[in-house]
């Protein structure tokens, strides 16, 4: 994560762990997580939280922010959810359902991407140029670790989101797919979880079928980071 003209997080972290003189098991045990995680953080295989930073800062007597600010990316997670394939009396109950969901993700990740947090109404998608908000959305994705997969409508047509949803399986990123239980899978995910657990070189992807918005919420709630592959 870091660069060749700056500290990564890692190297900061584990300095700071000697010059404290702890280690990262006691570290581990101070914040009641499981020492992996710390060993995570310290070989920049993942970036903590930014209220963790502050209790690692408090527990080790030393500022991390900077280097921190330094090293994140822009935005942590991508929240994809299809727009331009559902129907147009659909719009404004999707976009109330996906909000809820994306408001559990807020609490858990550094920053977050919703290129569709501004389309409630069929009116909102009509005024959305579809190859500029394609552009600016695959800016965004292309440096997010991990990707956020939301549908709580039928998808009955062509819809960037499953693009982005190819896009992230391609790269190999963290993927979770959440979607309501009795709607028709994205079309690349049939079949996806016998492939993937004969082909290990795809990604590892977590798939959901929840009720409703609020136990897709929930789920997040519950498992935070864990469940975004953000550990």
């Amino acid at each position: 994560m870091g660069t060749q003209d700056q500290a990564s997080f890692g190297e900061a972290l584990r300095q700071a762990l000697l010059t404290a003189g702890m280690t990262q098991a006691e570290l581990a045990r101070q914040l009641k997580i499981d020492q992996g995680q710390v060993s995570r953080w310290v070989h920049d295989k993942a970036i903590p939280h930014r209220q963790t930073i502050a209790r690692i800062e408090k527990l080790l007597n030393v500022d991390l922010s900077t280097t921190f600010n330094e090293i994140k990316p822009k935005y942590e997670l991508f929240v994809s959810a299809p727009i331009s394939g559902i129907a147009s009396e659909d719009i404004p109950a999707h976009h109330e359902a996906v909000a809820k969901v994306v408001k559990a993700a807020r609490e858990h990740v550094n920053s977050l991407s919703w290129p569709g947090s501004g389309v409630k109404t069929a009116l909102d998608r009509q005024k959305t140029a579809p190859d500029i908000a394609a552009a600016h959305n695959m800016a965004d994705l292309f440096g997010c670790p991990a990707f956020l997969y939301l549908q709580f409508a039928e998808v009955t047509g062509p819809s960037s989101a499953l693009v982005e949803l190819g896009f992230a399986l391609g790269r190999r990123m963290k993927v979770t797919i959440i979607f309501k239980k009795g709607l028709t899978s994205p079309y690349m995910l049939r079949g996806f979880g016998r492939v993937a657990s004969d082909l290990p070189f795809l990604p590892d992807t977590r798939i959901y079928e929840e009720e409703s918005a609020e136990s897709a919420a929930a789920l997040i709630a519950d498992n935070g980071r864990e469940l975004l592959g953000l550990m």
